[in-house]
């Protein structure tokens, strides 16, 4: 985030503006990856995951949507809304709903790859914007009651690898009841398609992120070992192309983002001065300046802007004085005649 302010009205967020889309379209588009692909991917997802580890939090909400292009096609990853402190976790309230269904509520029969491909794609754009989401990503512990560490990140890492090599999560159902009783029963329901042939790697890293969390792996140091990465250049991973290069036509190129035709955009009225005082009182000290975030590319850039800029003025003051001069020496010339 690099501003945050407000209005009388509304408040304001200014955030980098990521050209890319996300990775949801990407799988819109492409249904599935090959494994080269994945491999960078998820890759770069690891790396993401694992500074926000290192900084003491658990992200609970990683999903392909929240897997953000910047302009050169690298992973950002975005949204910590659900995210919370390093220790043990035990808030399960957003899915208790799930947790509490009868077992007579769910269907686990397995359909066919395509038919389930095809059930996917048609729910997968509604559910991203929906306000109730999707429990296909979310670890078995989540929903129990005993807690949970930040290995349930990595389980969702291994249902997004699926994903991206099968076309659809491991778990997916007509409903969220039939998809978390998969999940929780997840020894019976993880299948790799036999019509869907991946290779002994990439099957052997995802049993070992989707799996229970005594056993999954948990660290980076563990996950960079897996044969799948073997070719990765961990160090300078966003140093070299994407795996799918982003067709960025400008700058504020929206054209990898999704239309919203009906928004209301429409102002709100003003609402009485003293309701907006004790409305404000909640926002004290809402603005944030990001200054010290500033890259050293920033930094070079907008000493590049400052020069340009001064050089600007002093062409500006040079053409002036030569006028001024021009103008004397006329009226001198004038005297003198």
């Amino acid at each position: 985030m690099f501003y945050s302010f407000q209005d009388s009205v509304n408040l304001y967020l200014v955030m980098e503006f990521l050209p890319g889309g996300d990775m949801m379209t990407l799988l819109m588009k492409r249904d599935t990856l090959t494994e080269s692909q994945t491999q960078f991917y998820i890759a770069e997802t690891v790396l993401a995951i694992d500074s926000i580890h290192k900084m003491g939090f658990i992200h609970r909400d990683i999903k392909p949507d929240n897997l953000l292009l910047d302009a050169k096609g690298h992973i950002k990853l975005s949204d910590f809304g659900l995210c919370t402190g390093l220790k043990k976790a035990h808030r399960t309230d957003f899915y208790k709903d799930l947790s509490q269904a009868k077992p007579s509520d769910f269907s686990s029969g397995r359909a066919d790859s395509r038919r389930r491909a095809e059930g996917w794609n048609k729910k997968r754009r509604r559910l991203a914007y929906s306000t109730v989401g999707t429990p296909d990503y979310i670890a078995p512990e989540v929903f129990q009651h005993h807690g949970y560490t930040n290995s349930c990140d990595w389980w969702s890492l291994g249902v997004i690898m699926y994903e991206m090599l099968i076309g659809y999560p491991p778990f997916c159902s007509a409903t969220p009841q039939e998809t978390y009783k998969k999940i929780m029963s997840w020894k019976e329901a993880l299948f790799f398609p036999p019509e869907m042939p991946i290779s002994n790697h990439s099957r052997n890293l995802i049993q070992s992120l989707c799996c229970g969390a005594e056993t999954r792996l948990s660290s980076i140091e563990d996950i960079r070992k897996q044969p799948f990465f073997h070719a990765v250049d961990w160090e300078h991973i966003r140093e070299r192309p994407a795996a799918i290069p982003v067709n960025i036509r400008s700058i504020d190129d929206t054209s990898n983002f999704d239309e919203f035709p009906n928004a209301d955009l429409s102002w709100p009225n003003v609402t009485d001065p003293m309701k907006s005082y004790q409305k404000n009182l909640a926002f004290i000290n809402y603005t944030y300046k990001a200054f010290d975030g500033w890259t050293n590319n920033d930094r070079i850039l907008d000493r590049q802007l400052y020069q340009q800029q001064k050089f600007q003025r002093h062409q500006t003051a040079l053409s002036s004085r030569s006028s001024i001069l021009s103008d004397l020496t006329g009226i001198k010339n004038k005297s003198s005649t």
